[in-house]
C-alpha cells in the first residue's frame, strides 16, 4: 500500500494546478464549472473541502 505521502504528492489544490497550467489563472468560478462540467481530465476529487487535481490533469474543452 502506497504512503500518504506518496498519494499527497501527486494531487495539488484546484488552485494550484491552474497557476501551474495557465498564465493567467482563471477565477476560482470558473475552475469550478470546469470541474462541475467534466472540462478537467482525470476528473477532479474533493477531498475534505477541497478539490484535489492530479498534477498531470488537462484541460479539455
Amino acid at each position: 500500500m502506497a504512503s500518504t505521502q506518496q498519494i499527497q504528492s501527486r494531487y495539488v489544490t484546484l488552485k494550484e494546478w491552474a497557476e501551474a497550467q495557465f498564465s493567467k489563472v482563471p477565477h476560482t468560478n470558473t475552475l469550478l464549472n470546469w470541474v462541475h462540467n467534466g472540462h478537467i481530465h482525470p476528473p477532479p476529487q474533493k477531498i475534505g473541502r477541497k478539490w484535489q487535481v492530479k498534477r498531470d490533469a488537462r484541460y479539455v474543452s
